[in-house]
């Protein structure tokens, strides 16, 4: 009772995670924007290169800790949003939003239809989550109906997802839907998932190669014993962090810096805190713009 007490009082609230979310989205994003393009003026050999790829690495480590948070509560905001479908239309406007920022950060250029932010990936992931709820809180059917409907579901959103490259792509949606579906103690699905995950990346970027062959399956391998290790994690919100950075870790593996959210998970207790949510949405494309602009300004590009 009394480590409950405590961390209420000193532990991590919605508010507190989503600004460390936005200072580690920030600090991987001016890397991007400020310090690749830094290091074509320097030779590779120098120190100058190897202090600013040095701190360009840690910065970019650092800033694996911010998507599995937005996920993180992109399902909590499922859960208690009075209304998905404005939820859904406030990724909607600011994916818009943010497109040319993300373009000009990411792309060098004003506008790309070849990478899309990561606002789209969210607003996928909802959309799938939200169609699951409604499979598992109101559709009659035998559990194993359901569960095919959910693979069924959660195939579509995944290759929408890698198909128009949003930012993580397939991985980035199906992190979301394996937060979802922790929540409904749904392991044997997530395994199956990310079997699939792997199956459509694979067919997708159409590399048939022997190679990339046995990379996909040891990365498979390797994940799925993660992810059923991770079934033994005590606490739910720091079990469902631990799989989200599982997923995408099999994605690239520099994203294992984010297993210090399982830490964070938890130390969160769950409480509001400070309201911040227009902040944490107007706060992607107005960085974003204001990277952009510094770069052009100083002639990075």
């Amino acid at each position: 009772m009394n480590s409950e007490i405590k961390k209420k009082e000193y532990g991590l609230n919605r508010g507190n995670l989503k600004m460390i979310a936005l200072f580690c989205m920030t600090l991987d994003h001016f890397a991007v924007a400020i310090i690749v393009p830094w290091l074509r003026l320097y030779d590779t050999e120098s120190l100058e290169y190897a202090f600013l790829s040095t701190t360009m690495s840690a910065l970019r480590l650092i800033g694996r800790l911010a998507f599995p948070i937005f996920c993180f509560f992109i399902v909590e905001g499922l859960l208690h949003t009075r209304s998905v479908f404005k939820y859904a239309v406030r990724l909607f406007i600011f994916a818009i939003i943010s497109e040319v920022p993300f373009d000009m950060v990411l792309k060098h250029t004003f506008f790309t239809v070849k990478y899309q932010n990561v606002f789209w990936t969210m607003l996928i992931g909802l959309v799938a989550i939200y169609i699951l709820d409604g499979i598992y809180g109101k559709f009659k059917a035998k559990a194993v109906v359901k569960d095919i409907v959910t693979v069924f579901i959660s195939a579509l959103a995944l290759y929408t997802a890698e198909v128009f490259s949003t930012d993580y792509g397939a991985h980035g949606v199906l992190t979301i839907i394996v937060i979802y579906l922790i929540g409904k103690n749904r392991y044997r699905l997530i395994l199956l998932l990310n079997i699939l995950v792997q199956l459509i990346t694979f067919f997708v970027d159409r590399d048939f190669t022997v190679l990339n062959i046995v990379e996909k399956s040891i990365i498979l391998v390797l994940s799925t014993i993660v992810l059923f290790i991770g079934k033994m994690i005590v606490i739910e919100n720091s079990r469902k962090m631990f799989a989200a950075c599982v997923i995408l870790s099999a994605m690239n593996l520099s994203e294992v810096s984010a297993f210090a959210n399982v830490y964070l998970m938890q130390i969160y207790n769950g409480q509001k805190g400070r309201n911040i949510r227009w902040l944490f949405y107007l706060f992607y494309p107005l960085h974003l713009a204001a990277l952009a602009g510094l770069c052009m300004l100083v002639g990075l590009y």
